[in-house]
């Protein structure tokens, strides 16, 4: 089974701040001092707790520093239990994260190069090789994206598409395989569940499985990482119950980019892949030239795809629309999440999709890759 992330769960271990939160009890404080040269004017730096169950980092000390060089100390929370923690200044938009693996914790840097401090923190060295590397691997997409920009705009022939597309796919996979190495091998917990956030939406759950059951192996003995491991495959689990293969597709009737509402049912007799997106949606944009792939293949063989769109605003839609090439019928009512099809499907990430057959019934969801055109080429023989 092929699952998107979900969108609720994953809110925790997804964004760019995933981290355990400072409920346990610890033993002490954490301090981390920090040397610093050439300071320019005075200002505040700031240490701050990332938590899990916060909807902000929650700032736990703060000291006003003045121009020059100079030393000084922050206090976090209880130690030892490799909380995560940004140290930020009034006057720079970088910071450092730091992870709370002892009690003291020493940086060093130099306010012109100040990427390149050292500390005494395993934790947080390693945290920060994570997201080296990841920034140097986004570096080197940028590129290729505006290539691929670029080629959609003027709506480019497959052979000249293909090739960039291709090496697109090479990156995904190999930052993947990355981000899900990093996860599987490092030593603190806080790191492993940032690096698997770092790769949001983009990670297959097939390969995501493995690690999670890694980490709650490794860890067990760390109740916030057991807790959102169990919570992950209890995830699993739930959707196992909700397999839809078999049941009729509920109806859905919604305005296309004209205005004109259009209702599934009015697809019958056709194999219908519905297509569940939004312009928004990176996986989504990313998985489109395979969808366009299988209905360049098979749309004379009764055949078609109903694109629905969580977008939000009406011209977003329609631009990403032309720019994949997305060469069908699209409905949206452009509520974002709050989307009447949510509800009715348990829609709970994008992208998301059914294959219907000719009656209106689910024969297989959650088609990725080239899972719907081998699963088509098996239907439409």
């Amino acid at each position: 089974m092929n699952h998107t992330f979900v969108r609720n769960f994953l809110a925790a271990t997804a964004m760019a701040v995933i981290l355990i939160s400072c409920k346990d009890k610890g033993d002490g404080t954490v301090n981390v001092k920090v040397s610093l040269k050439n300071i320019p004017e005075h200002q505040y730096a700031y240490l701050d707790l990332i938590e899990l169950d916060a909807a902000e980092p929650k700032t736990t000390d703060t000291f006003l520093i003045t121009p020059g060089d100079l030393t000084f100390t922050l206090k976090g929370v209880a130690a030892g239990n490799e909380d995560m923690y940004r140290l930020r200044f009034d006057k720079r938009q970088d910071f450092a994260l730091l992870i709370g693996d002892r009690e003291d914790i020493d940086i060093t840097a130099d306010w012109k190069e100040f990427a390149k401090y050292t500390t005494n923190s395993a934790g947080s060295n390693s945290v920060k090789q994570l997201l080296s590397t990841y920034n140097q691997r986004l570096n080197e997409l940028l590129p290729l994206r505006s290539q691929l920009d670029s080629l959609n705009a003027i709506n480019a022939a497959d052979s000249l598409l293909a090739p960039k597309q291709e090496a697109f796919n090479i990156w995904v996979k190999g930052m993947e395989d990355y981000l899900m190495g990093y996860a599987d091998t490092a030593k603190s917990p806080t790191v492993a569940l940032y690096a698997i956030g770092l790769g949001k939406g983009q990670i297959d759950i097939e390969k995501l499985k493995p690690v999670m059951l890694n980490l709650a192996r490794r860890f067990a003995d760390k109740p916030k990482v057991t807790n959102i491991t169990g919570q992950f495959f209890a995830y699993l689990q739930e959707q196992e119950k909700k397999e839809v293969t078999g049941n009729m597709a509920p109806d859905f009737t919604l305005p296309d980019p004209s205005g004109k509402n259009v209702s599934l049912s009015s697809f019958r007799g056709k194999y219908v892949f519905v297509d569940f997106w939004a312009s928004w949606c990176g996986p989504c944009r990313q998985e489109n030239p395979n969808v366009v792939d299988a209905y360049q293949q098979f749309k004379s063989k009764n055949f078609t795809i109903l694109g629905v769109s969580l977008d939000k605003t009406k011209d977003a839609w329609i631009e990403a629309i032309e720019k994949d090439g997305l060469d069908w019928t699209h409905v949206s009512d452009l509520k974002f999440w709050e989307s009447s099809v949510v509800p009715l499907y348990q829609i709970e990430g994008i992208p998301f999709n059914v294959l219907l057959g000719p009656d209106g019934k689910i024969i297989a969801s959650n088609l990725r890759g080239q899972a719907l055109s081998k699963k088509l080429a098996e239907v439409l023989k």
